[in-house]
């Protein structure tokens, strides 16, 4: 009987802190304005997402709250690229980020911004979204690779 009551304690507890964690979908704009989703670790075809040199991009991110009262705002979500903070107009950056990330909120607990950015130099370039929160928050990479 001890291990039941053990056992259906821990499955408990690992569904509470999977539903806590964040939930963010992104979709890709290419410069045709043709969208399409893409997931963390690798574009939507299973590798990484593809730019073209010179491309004007937009990555779309939704974010919904899976539990009530989040204390972490939108605007402090973390975005690292290739280990650096992503910087509005940094031209040292692989991806030239054209104006800071902006948050709506269309929905109740959903959350929403499109980050404009240019892929100025070739090669593989990894992007990580960071959101940091007691309730498991969120942590991924989308994997970009810009060709000439």
């Amino acid at each position: 009987m001890k291990h039941i009551i053990i056992t259906v304690l821990a499955v408990f507890f690992s569904a509470a802190a999977i539903a806590g964690a964040c939930e963010l979908q992104f979709y890709l704009i290419d410069p045709a304005g043709i969208q399409r989703p893409v997931s963390a670790g690798t574009g939507s075809s299973g590798g990484p997402i593809r730019l073209e040199l010179g491309g004007e991009y937009t990555l779309k991110m939704t974010y919904r709250e899976d539990h009530r009262n989040c204390t972490v705002p939108p605007g402090d979500t973390l975005l690292f690229l290739d280990g650096s903070r992503w910087r509005v107009a940094r031209e040292t950056q692989p991806l030239v980020l054209a104006a800071p990330v902006a948050w709506t909120q269309p929905q109740a607990r959903t959350h929403e911004a499109e980050v404009h950015f240019t892929a100025a130099a070739a090669g593989s370039w990894t992007l990580e979204i960071i959101r940091e929160c007691s309730r498991g928050g969120y942590r991924g990479e989308l994997l970009f690779e810009v060709t000439a």
